[in-house]
């Protein structure tokens, strides 16, 4: 993609150890472009992994296509987001809600706020919650009595642990390592067992395509490359800055390998019935146990990353600093400020069906803070001519292509929400 037009180029008077202007300007850059790979691929990388193979079972063999042209958006509108902080020559916004209020003023700001933190705070709630539920689930199997709310509440302790203890997304780089890697091998892991079960599976029926159920596919592969609201931070804490666009692409081509990986073999293996998530589908035995207990891995370490960006623009905008406060008061009110935000997701992860409700919140959030909002922000702030044609063209099919699969995933929330509604109603437990 030709995206000479609209390169990451930093005024000359940038210095890229202390922002000045608009910032971080109390934050030194020290790190590296693999810490920033690792952050994006956890953050990115995590849950919709396994949803992949029934959005193919839904689109048919189209679902490839999809994934790699949501990948393209994502790139492109990730690159979009991180040149708008820049668009004042020798200064740098601090995060995605200044850039809305650069663009539409207050206005901007605080629909980028809303959904912002919504995708913030979250997709943390729904992580907790999965974590919980997911060893809730396979203690059921082996007759292990401990409530799912006990469960849930270890989750929190251990996202909780290292989100105050850590400051900055340089930090919680370590975490993303880890958690890209229990993503990866996950993959790995399902897929094995995938192919190892194909044997078993009598004639699995495959599409080319699926029309009608085309938009509701590109909803679910559009919402798996969610996570752009964390690219400010990680960006901001690269001694190298100029390295993000370069981090940002191989990050992307790493995810979609990764998606078109699980999502062809789990749709060639079971066709159409695939389950999701893909697990359902597995065989149960010890290496289905392992890829779950993965992906519990997985969301614990990813809500940190999360809730750090949450964290970093609320301690900004109280100007909770070791300057101002001294090293023991900065601490004490970021620890605080953290332990009150674990708390507060932690209650509804324990009772509430967050997955369901986050869905549609989800449907809502992602598509337009993902691909939408960076290009309408980038465009007002630089004019849509400082675009080539190909380009606008490009902003636009984005554009189309979002706000459908946010009709279409905002429906299909709906449905799901009515359905455990009315199946509460019929008696049955919620989780």
């Amino acid at each position: 993609m030709d995206t000479d037009n609209c390169s990451i180029d930093r005024p000359a008077s940038f210095d890229a150890k202390t922002e000045g202007g608009h910032g971080h300007g109390h934050e030194e850059r020290t790190g590296s472009s693999m810490g920033a790979f690792f952050n994006i691929v956890c953050v990115i990388a995590g849950t919709g992994t396994l949803q992949l193979p029934f959005a193919f079972g839904q689109a048919g063999w189209l679902g490839a296509l999809c994934v790699i042209l949501a990948g393209l958006f994502s790139l492109f509108t990730g690159h979009l987001l991180i040149k708008c902080l820049y668009y004042k020559e020798g200064q740098r916004l601090s995060n995605f809600p200044d850039v809305g209020l650069a663009a539409f003023g207050k206005v901007g700001k605080y629909v980028v706020l809303v959904l912002h933190y919504s995708i913030c705070l979250g997709s943390a709630c729904v992580y907790i919650n999965i974590a919980g539920k997911s060893v809730f689930d396979l203690g059921k199997n082996i007759n292990m009595p401990v409530p799912m709310p006990v469960w849930v509440i270890i989750a929190a302790l251990l996202v909780y642990i290292p989100f105050v203890a850590v400051k900055s997304m340089k930090e919680v780089a370590i975490l993303a390592i880890f958690g890209a890697v229990a993503t990866l091998v996950m993959v790995i892991v399902v897929v094995i067992m995938g192919l190892i079960d194909m044997p078993n599976q009598i004639e699995p029926i495959h599409s080319v395509v699926n029309w009608s159920m085309v938009p509701v596919a590109m909803g679910s592969i559009c919402f798996s490359y969610g996570g752009n609201v964390v690219y400010p931070h990680v960006e901001s804490a690269m001694k190298n800055p100029q390295a993000f666009t370069k981090t940002l692409s191989l990050a992307t081509f790493t995810i979609v390998a990764m998606y078109l990986t699980i999502g062809i073999v789990g749709y060639h293996v079971y066709g159409a019935t695939v389950k999701t998530p893909i697990y359902d589908s597995l065989p149960k035995n010890a290496a289905t146990t392992i890829a779950i207990l993965l992906l519990v891995a997985h969301v614990i370490l990813a809500a940190p990353i999360m809730l750090t960006t949450f964290a970093l623009e609320v301690e900004e905008a109280y100007d909770i600093t070791v300057a101002r406060l001294g090293r023991k008061r900065e601490f004490m009110m970021r620890a605080i400020i953290r332990t009150l935000t674990v708390v507060v997701l932690t209650i509804p992860a324990m009772f509430l069906p967050v997955g369901v409700l986050m869905s549609l919140v989800g449907s809502l959030s992602n598509s337009l803070i993902i691909f939408v909002l960076p290009i309408i922000c980038y465009w007002r702030l630089y004019g849509i001519r400082s675009m080539n044609y190909g380009l606008i063209a490009f902003s636009v099919v984005c554009i189309v292509i979002a706000l459908m699969a946010c009709y279409f995933g905002t429906v299909d929330a709906i449905k799901d929400i009515v359905k455990l509604v009315q199946s509460v109603k019929a008696g049955k437990p919620m989780f």
